[in-house]
Formats: structure tokens, sequence, C-alpha cells
């Protein structure tokens, strides 16, 4: 598609180096030339919205950036793709329309950034423009799928922390050759800052530009503050804090969901549903197994099969929350009643069959695994 300016496309120039994620891009890549609907998933500052402008910038044809992060009225959804791709307003007729109309045959892809807050507006117009244009491809970058039929979702997972030449490194590293020329990973202090940080892009670009001023080992000595210290100084948009990044998560969440975000907080690792049932459910909060699976697929928990785990920036806010809300005290203690009482059942296999009786009644049995 060619706009009024002659344009193939409005995809911003690229101010960094692209590392890692090859096998991000070969799958997306794939999606992209097979399914009409795309949506890239995953946790605050991951880097969906990279990844999805370098994978639209390796395919052949244009490509058009609708960046709706600052779209608060889903009702001018379609005015902003309008605007973003050249189509002149028309008052006498629905945008809606109009944009689909204009779509019809045209061969292109729309890629819609930043999605989550517009849900609901989302689904409803890009299930309008692909019934009406065969010949567009719609890439999503959201924290929760939009949930149309034929949606291919694929889940953006923080980058691998395994080696001191692993991809978060190499991130780390070249984000801090800009700040700080002639730096050097001559120590295992980037690398255990970097599985501090959870092989997060956004973390370890903001920790990257803290370097102006601190060494990777005082970085790592004050990870315990990790909100006040990766602050963006100098960035700008929604993302110049970590803070920022994963507050977006949490305003998209219902009460009941930043409660249980909140109290899952007191794990450390891995957990199943029934273990944040037997922790986090009470008289305030129900179903607890279903909030857990809203969670996950809100991108505040990582699923690893059928268990869950929080990322460390996920859970400092959680804890920051409890201990807002009065609670620290008692969730760690119906923490440490559960652990005690897997332990009892991890020792005497034959209460798996009749139950623990120190269990916590409102909630389900324990089950048997790591991170608990």
């Amino acid at each position: 598609m060619i706009d009024a300016l002659g344009r193939r496309g409005n995809l911003p120039a690229e101010t960094s180096t692209f590392l890692g994620r090859d096998e991000d891009l070969a799958e997306v890549g794939r999606l992209l030339r097979d399914e009409p609907l795309v949506t890239l998933t995953g946790v605050a500052g991951v880097g969906k919205t990279r990844l999805a402008l370098k994978a639209a910038g390796e395919l052949p044809g244009g490509a058009w950036l609708v960046e709706l992060s600052g779209e608060r009225n889903g009702a001018l959804l379609a005015h902003t793709i309008g605007s973003a791709i050249g189509l002149p307003e028309q008052a006498a007729r629905p945008q809606g329309d109009v944009l689909a109309e204009h779509l019809a045959d045209r061969r292109m892809l729309l890629i819609l950034d930043t999605c989550e807050h517009l849900l609901r507006p989302c689904r409803d117009l890009v299930g309008q423009i692909l019934r009406a244009a065969p010949g567009v491809r719609v890439l999503v970058t959201s924290r929760q799928p939009l949930g149309l039929p034929g949606e291919r979702v694929h889940t953006v997972r923080p980058l691998p922390v395994t080696a001191e030449d692993c991809d978060a490194v190499r991130l780390f590293r070249d984000r801090a050759l800009a700040v700080r020329p002639g730096f050097e990973c001559s120590d295992d202090a980037v690398l255990r800052l970097c599985r501090r940080l959870d092989g997060v892009p956004l973390a370890l670009e903001l920790a990257a530009g803290r370097l102006r001023a601190l060494t990777a080992r005082e970085l790592l000595d004050h990870m315990d503050d990790r909100f006040s210290l990766l602050s963006g100084r100098g960035r700008t948009g929604r993302h110049r804090t970590l803070r920022t990044a994963v507050g977006w998560s949490h305003e998209l969440c219902t009460p009941e969901e930043r409660l249980l975000w909140a109290r899952l907080s007191v794990f450390a690792g891995t957990f199943d549903a029934d273990a944040a049932a037997d922790v986090c459910a009470d008289e305030r909060l129900r179903g607890v197994p279903d909030l857990v699976s809203r969670l996950a697929d809100k991108s505040v928990l990582i699923r690893h099969g059928q268990r869950f785990r929080m990322l460390g920036m996920m859970r400092d806010y959680g804890r920051e929350w409890l201990r807002e809300i009065g609670e620290e005290r008692l969730v760690a203690g119906r923490h440490r009643h559960h652990s005690l009482a897997l332990r009892r059942v991890m020792r005497h296999p034959r209460r798996r069959a009749c139950g623990d009786p120190g269990r916590r009644p409102e909630s389900g049995r324990p089950h048997p695994g790591p991170g608990h």
C-alpha cells in the first residue's frame, strides 16, 4: 500500500542494535506469512514492540505502525489507525466502515502496538478489517491476546541468562558500551546482574544506563531497590522507568487480580494453582485458580506447564503493595504454614491419600514441587 505521500510504510529507523531473538524472529516471520492475525504477548518491558518492528522490517512490502499507548478512547481507534496510514476523515460515515472499505483491496501489514488497554475495541475493529480485507495482515503487541477466532499468539519470553556470552549479557554489554566506552564484562557481576533482572530487555537497558555513575558490582549491590535504581534518566515515553512499565500492568488488573498479585509475591519460585489457593484464598479472595489463570493471560505470571512463576520485578512490585495493605506478615505466615505442611507430606507419603491435617481448610490440597 502506498499513501498520499508515496510511502510504502512508516516504520521508524532502528536507533540501536537488535540482538538475539533469532528463533522468535523466524517464528514470527513464519506466522506473518501464513496467518492473518498474530499477537505478541509478554511481560512488561520484554521487547514485544522491538520484535514486531524487526520482524515486520524483514518482510517484503509495506508495513504500517499504529502506536496506541497514548489512545484512551476506544471510539477513536479507527480514526487513530486511519491517521497513521494517511486515510482522510469522512464525517458522514462511521470511520470503522471507511477504514475497512479503504483496506478491502490492499495488501499490507498493519502493526497495532500496545493494545492491552483497548482490548474490546481492538477486537471488534480488527475483526471487521480482516473480514473486509483478505490481503491485510495484522500484527498486534499486547500483554493479553485479543481473543479473536484464528488469532495466533506468540509469547515473547525474557532473554536467556545462561553464560557470559548469552543474549542477555550481550545486550547489556552493547548498551553499556554506548554510555561507557571501553566497558568490559571482566567478572561475574554482569552475569549475576542479568540474572537478577531476569533477562528483561528494558531492565537490562535501564541498568546499563546507570553505568555512567556506578560499576556493575555496585548496581548488583543496590538491586534490593530496583525501581528507584532503574529510573531511566534521559528516556522518554511510557517506559521511562521500570516502575512505570510494571505499574501499567497493575492498572489493567481488577481489584481481585491486584490483591492476588500482591499475595503471590511471597512465592520465590514456581507454584501451582493449588498452592496459590492454599496461601492466598480467604473470605476476601475466592476463586484463586481462575484468578491465577487470568494473571497469566495478562502476562503478570509466566506459565511453565501447569505451574507458574513471577519475575523478580513483578514480585517486588507485588510485595510493595502487600506491605502497603498491611498483609505482609499475614501472607508470609500462611506461606510458611503451607511450606511446612508440604514438607510433612513429602516425609510421610501416606498423608497424600488422606490429606494433611495441618493445611488451611478453605483451600485445596498442597501439591509437592519446587519453589514453595
